[in-house]
């Protein structure tokens, strides 16, 4: 049974000394049923995909710079593949929600189910295929600084393992007990994998550009996971409620016909909590940081 989860941060400059945050994994059999996928990544070949995956800890003028060139870095990656697939770029200036919903299209579109890949996904080059996944994060880590978005880019850190198979695992019904989305600091999430959005993606998001397809329920899990260094006041969660309900009722014969009604487990905000820091920190140690040097898993 693994109990903690330490991971090590690093200066990618090697100018400070690493530091070591551990964290104390709940008691909840999904957690070590996620451990154990961690585990098998830890354990072969696959590595972190970017390991300096993390958001908000910089001013957010840095923050945006970096993350529109991230962003439209993957989008001349895929077009040099295949010319005209992609016809927008986010604008430094003004990073707009629509942009970035026909983005994610492109990306739900050309990447396939988790079951069954896209053709453009198989027959592209390696280089190809991991630019459409990242298209995906890119995505989500520019909807924190858009300018019509209701989202904001708050200090958080992703670890994500691109090659490890997602298709094949899925959550028990029993596990949707322990969804929040009341976020806390220093809390590890369970990551949402699908190829898709959920209800509360589609609302937040307005979007316009999804087929009838998109909407992807939180069913399946990966060893990836994310953990957020900033807590949710009570009064933004009961707006984001709020607003659920709203895209809910506006679209309500489309969740039915789709088999799940607002109050279904699969329609659960938030994710999973996997584990709690130890201790404390200043975020400002990790700022100096911005780098996942390892993962260990504790038994």
């Amino acid at each position: 049974m693994y109990t903690e989860l330490h991971i090590q941060y690093i200066d990618p400059g090697n100018q400070i000394k690493p530091l070591t945050l551990k964290y104390k994994l709940n008691d909840f059999a999904i957690v070590q049923r996620w451990a154990g996928r961690l585990k098998e990544a830890l354990d072969s070949s696959y590595r972190i995909d970017r390991p300096d995956r993390f958001y908000g800890f910089d001013d957010v003028g840095v923050e945006r710079l970096r993350a529109v060139s991230d962003i439209n870095h993957c989008c001349d990656v895929i077009e040099s593949y295949s010319p005209g697939l992609i016809n927008r770029r986010v604008n430094k200036d003004y990073i707009e929600q629509d942009t970035l919903n026909y983005l994610h299209d492109i990306f739900e579109t050309y990447h396939g189910s988790l079951d069954k890949p896209h053709e453009f996904f198989i027959s592209a080059p390696k280089l190809v295929q991991q630019a459409l996944s990242d298209l995906n994060l890119e995505v989500h880590r520019c909807e924190g600084l858009a300018n019509d978005n209701r989202r904001k880019m708050l200090p958080r850190h992703l670890v994500t393992y691109y090659a490890l198979n997602k298709a094949n695992f899925t959550l028990e019904l029993d596990d949707y007990k322990h969804f929040t989305d009341f976020f806390e600091f220093g809390t590890m999430y369970l990551l949402y994998t699908e190829v898709g959005k959920t209800l509360q993606d589609l609302a937040v998001d307005d979007d316009h550009h999804v087929d009838q397809d998109a909407y992807k329920p939180f069913r399946h899990f990966s060893a990836d996971f994310e953990i957020k260094f900033y807590t949710m006041s009570g009064e933004t969660r009961a707006a984001r409620h709020q607003l659920y309900k709203k895209h809910y009722l506006a679209n309500k014969e489309y969740y039915l016909g789709k088999g799940y009604d607002y109050a279904h487990p699969y329609n659960r905000p938030g994710s999973i909590p996997l584990g709690k820091l130890i201790g404390a920190v200043d975020i400002r140690d990790i700022r100096l940081r911005p780098c996942v040097g390892s993962v260990t898993l504790i038994s």
